[in-house]
């Protein structure tokens, strides 16, 4: 008698699997990964091709990490939240963990921030957009965010604004998951959420609080369990070091709330000596609007938040919207927003925490349409941010802009004009290697001549095209030691004294002339600091 097996080959679960995967793939969380994925290999192509004299902001939170690692280094783990440096310590303590694996390289820090903070914004407003209207909604979500033109400046610096970003929207993600604070776990969730955004920057509270009151307001009050979770692991994490330096923190909020004198009639002034508008202006509120259409998203973007707003307010005359969360996404944008205009002092990038609330109503009308229009306007939105992904990264294109009769020159949010695209980005567009060749010449000082420590003479490093902060940066990140900026620290054949001089005036080839400092060049001399440059041969590896 022959018996017939009825089990499966071998292969067909591994095929059941592939099947799985690939269709995984093509799905909207699929395509959310693989956006993410693209986003984090071009920033890290970026990091690795720029070299540039680092810009103040940026460094200046570069050394905040460096002290922070100085601390951990000698076993003062509570050091960065005991001292007070102007921020809470949560994004340099990233910083901190680069450091430790490659030391203070820039492209490290911005890397690591990348690395922690991408991920979580990507999947706060996947998760957000999908609770709103949908998956198809959070993969296209998160192409706009992603997309943004701000967002990809902001995580190519090792700044402070794009994670503070990324924790609103997860914590407005794990708030509205929580169902009202109804399931309780995750009410916990949102609140640890919350206590890492409030260790970004102490603006977070401002952008998660019309959110949070929403949410209240419509049925979360009948959850007080939930509530006290969310609360409770808010305040247990968080709390300690706001309560350490809330006396620090009121004056600094006086600062920047408040009117003090500036360069305009009394008034405060922002970049270019242009007068802010005073607080009870009407011009106050139009700031943010005018920035976020020049600066953070540029005009076909901004046509996508405006349709989006406009319909979901549209919604609300209908009655379908008490079971959408509308309410809570236009509250928590629009406290927001009014919030930080009341600061006086006032950047594009201060907005930036409001994106949750931006990429999901400026998407989500878009998966309302019928099936052909959906597909055009998808077709049309993943088409923009390509092209700005391009002209970022790549520095093409030029910049295009809508300029009006009332436009004033010079403004830097650009009133009465509209930017189309631009190929310079905020902070930084393209990767440049301008300070290239003074890191190589660092480096060579060290391998080529036994060089342990560089003193850049400090009066030829305050102008451009270098800055002595971001000398700091490129010299602590270089083979070299720094111990000072002045020729007291030249004490040995190990300390190479360098200096800045027209060439013209030493009449000797210099070690380095950088690319913008036509006439000058750098002079490097090992052990000394001679008293005429002009009789002495230059140690130039």
């Amino acid at each position: 008698m022959t018996s017939t097996s009825l089990a499966p080959p071998a292969s067909a679960p591994r095929a059941a699997r592939t099947r799985r995967v690939g269709a995984w793939l093509i799905s909207p969380a699929g395509g959310t990964l693989l956006v993410g994925v693209t986003f984090l290999a071009i920033t890290l192509w970026w990091v690795l091709t720029d070299v540039r004299d680092v810009n103040n902001d940026n460094a200046r939170h570069i050394l905040i990490t460096s002290t922070w690692s100085e601390y951990i280094a000698r076993g003062d783990l509570l050091g960065p939240f005991r001292d007070w440096v102007g921020y809470p310590p949560g994004v340099h303590l990233v910083g901190v963990v680069a450091n430790a694996l490659f030391g203070l390289k820039v492209w490290a820090l911005v890397f690591a921030q990348n690395l922690v903070f991408v991920p979580l914004l990507a999947l706060g407003v996947y998760g957000t957009a999908k609770l709103a209207f949908g998956r198809a909604a959070g993969l296209l979500a998160v192409v706009f965010a992603l997309g943004t033109p701000l967002v990809m400046s902001m995580f190519h610096v090792f700044m402070l604004d794009a994670p503070e970003a990324a924790m609103v929207a997860m914590t407005v993600w794990l708030v509205l998951l929580s169902q009202r604070f109804e399931r309780i776990g995750i009410a916990a969730l949102a609140g640890l959420a919350a206590a890492v955004g409030m260790y970004t920057k102490p603006t977070f509270l401002v952008f998660i609080a019309g959110l949070v009151l929403a949410v209240l307001l419509r049925g979360g009050w009948r959850h007080p369990k939930g509530v006290l979770a969310f609360v409770l692991v808010l305040a247990v994490l968080a709390g300690p070091w706001y309560a350490q330096h809330f006396d620090v923190l009121g004056g600094s909020t006086t600062g920047l709330v408040g009117a003090g004198a500036g360069g305009v009639d009394g008034a405060p002034v922002w970049y270019g000596n242009v007068r802010y508008p005073e607080r009870d202006e009407l011009r106050n509120f139009a700031w943010y609007p005018w920035s976020l259409m020049n600066h953070t998203l540029y005009l076909p973007l901004t046509l996508f938040f405006v349709a989006g707003v406009g319909w979901s307010l549209w919604q609300l005359r209908r009655a379908q919207w008490r079971a959408s969360l509308l309410p809570e996404l236009l509250v928590g944008g629009a406290i927001g927003y009014l919030a930080i205009s009341l600061i006086i002092l006032k950047d594009p990038r201060y907005s930036l925490p409001c994106l949750v609330y931006i990429a999901v109503l400026a998407v989500g009308w878009v998966t309302t349409l019928p099936r052909r229009p959906r597909m055009i306007a998808a077709a049309l939105l993943t088409g923009i941010v390509v092209f700005n992904t391009v002209t970022h990264n790549l520095g093409v294109g030029g910049t295009q802009n809508i300029v009006t009769s009332k436009a004033i020159p010079g403004n830097p949010i650009g009133e009465y004009t509209a930017t189309v695209y631009r190929d310079t980005g905020y902070f930084e567009g393209p990767p440049v290697r301008t300070h290239a060749g003074f890191v190589k010449l660092l480096n060579d000082l060290h391998d080529k001549l036994g060089a342990r420590r560089a003193v850049p003479h400090q009066p030829a490093f305050s102008s451009p095209p270098y800055s002595l902060i971001g000398t700091t940066i490129l010299v602590k990140g270089s083979k070299l030691e720094l111990p000072g900026f002045t020729s007291a620290s030249v004490k040995t054949r190990e300390d190479a004294w360098i200096v800045r001089m027209p060439i013209s005036y030493i009449k000797r080839r210099p070690c380095l002339v950088l690319p913008g400092d036509a006439g000058s060049g750098l002079y490097v001399y090992l052990g000394k600091v001679p008293v005429d440059y002009r009789k002495v041969e230059p140690d130039c590896p």
